[in-house]
């Protein structure tokens, strides 16, 4: 606020007795510096002028020093701020190698399950089975029988269960029937599926150039089926290869005996079958 020469003038008197009050000074002093004529006025009485281009010197510098302080806050919040986005962006790559990574050590460490207690039969197979195992890629297993009774002599069992990031399966179940029951059975199994294979994964037949007494079959997913077990009489081996991605994750040779197997399956990770598959 910038006062009149004639106020200017009637704070003169007491400017000079030094009897204004801080404000007052500071305004007289204002109008002292851009007035020359208040100047001389003040002069005339005999008091010394004060130094008011000093104090507007250093008012100036202080401003300066002002907009500089402001420039450089200004500078470290954009250099904060870009820290920041590059910092998230760095977090973010990071959680994303991260979630790679926990793929890959699940993948590295996931342990193959296998149980081979005929007891825990139902808790892998048919409609009462636990959810991880009920659905198997959609594969029919209607050839394995529902439930063991007592009536079934079970010989050799085994589930192979392993998920380093897809659900695989590996089962068989062999069964020695009294003639009756191996009798029924058979015509079971009839009606059970008697879908095409060979050439799927490779399978070129079955040992003891006996066809499955029944099969089910899937392109991309593997087998389920039913054969004569060798050497042994009113018995039968149910035998479940289901995997996906046209391969098998494990070695699966160490779960099944050879026997088992048809004749050239090959589900190897690089298998001959998943490549044609793949490039069609």
């Amino acid at each position: 606020m910038k006062l009149p020469c004639n106020v200017i003038r009637d704070l003169l008197p007491l400017y000079a007795e030094d009897m204004v009050s801080p404000e007052s000074r500071a305004l007289t002093e204002e109008h002292i510096a851009e007035c020359a004529a208040c100047r001389a006025a003040l002069e005339a009485m005999g008091a010394k002028t004060p130094d008011v281009q000093f104090r507007m010197d250093t008012a100036l510098e202080f401003a300066k020093y002002e907009k500089k302080k402001k420039r450089k806050l200004a500078a470290l919040i954009a250099g904060v701020t870009a820290a920041g986005v590059a910092l998230y962006f760095f977090v973010h790559f990071l959680l994303v190698l991260g979630v790679v990574g926990l793929v890959l050590l699940d993948g590295a460490l996931a342990r193959v399950k296998v149980d081979t207690d005929p007891s825990h039969y139902s808790m892998y197979m048919g409609e009462n089975a636990e959810q991880e195992y009920r659905t198997k890629w959609g594969m029919d297993e209607s050839i394995f029988p529902d439930v063991l009774t007592d009536g079934m002599e079970v010989l050799d069992y085994k589930m192979v269960y392993y998920n380093p990031w897809d659900s695989q399966f590996l089962s068989y179940l062999t069964v020695t029937y009294s003639p009756d029951d191996y009798a029924a059975e058979l015509d079971r199994l009839e009606d059970c599926g008697d879908a095409p294979y060979l050439g799927i994964y490779g399978v070129t037949g079955f040992a003891g150039e006996d066809d499955p007494i029944a099969i089910y079959s899937d392109d991309y997913n593997g087998f389920v089926y039913a054969i004569h077990t060798p050497d042994k009489e009113n018995t039968i081996t149910y035998v479940e290869l289901i995997f996906c991605n046209y391969s098998y994750d494990l070695k699966y040779e160490k779960y099944i005996p050879h026997e088992y197997l048809p004749l050239g399956f090959d589900a190897h990770p690089n298998n001959p079958y998943k490549k044609k598959m793949e490039k069609n």
